[in-house]
């Protein structure tokens, strides 16, 4: 499931980003020792969103198919409701799809998430679908957002190919 994003689903998928982003920049900006690790579950969840989001079917395609077209509903009403401005669909990155190799690893990542799920802590876990949201969002713009998935899919794709030949 392929849905173009527009500016309603960039404003709502950034967000999260600014929300934990403030936070995080309220504890410790003052701090001479900056606690990134606190971020980790934010990142991680950010590259599953954009890892969900280059599947082009399947359970995780359909999935993060419907995030995005939810997040461009709700954004598109927020974004007229407070000022006016009209929802137009942006420009989507040009990334190459993912291989064999790069879904298996996509499919690996979302196993170990889920592995892990009860270990986690709530916190964390509320970033990482925070993260993931606007990863589905975000990252697949053209913009700076963008830039993550023009990096992260091919490497994934580049070691799960890898893997899957060695093996």
């Amino acid at each position: 499931m392929n849905v173009n994003l527009t500016a309603g689903g960039i404003l709502v998928g950034l967000g999260p980003l600014v929300w934990y982003g403030s936070r995080w920049a309220k504890a410790n900006m003052r701090a001479k020792a900056k606690d990134w690790q606190a971020l980790i579950p934010l990142a991680y969840g950010f590259g599953l969103g954009i890892l969900g989001a280059m599947c082009v079917g399947g359970l995780l395609g359909k999935l993060f198919g419907r995030v995005r077209q939810t997040a461009n509903g709700v954004g598109g009403k927020a974004l007229g409701t407070t000022t006016g401005a009209d929802a137009t669909t942006v420009a989507g990155a040009h990334v190459q799809p993912l291989t064999q190799g790069g879904s298996i690893l996509v499919v690996l990542a979302f196993l170990c998430l889920i592995a892990l799920w009860k270990k986690i802590h709530k916190d964390d876990i509320r970033m990482i679908g925070a993260g993931s949201f606007s990863g589905c969002t975000v990252g697949t713009t053209a913009g700076i957002g963008g830039t993550g998935a023009l990096a992260l899919v091919p490497f994934v794709n580049s070691l799960g190919d890898s893997l899957l030949h060695s093996v």
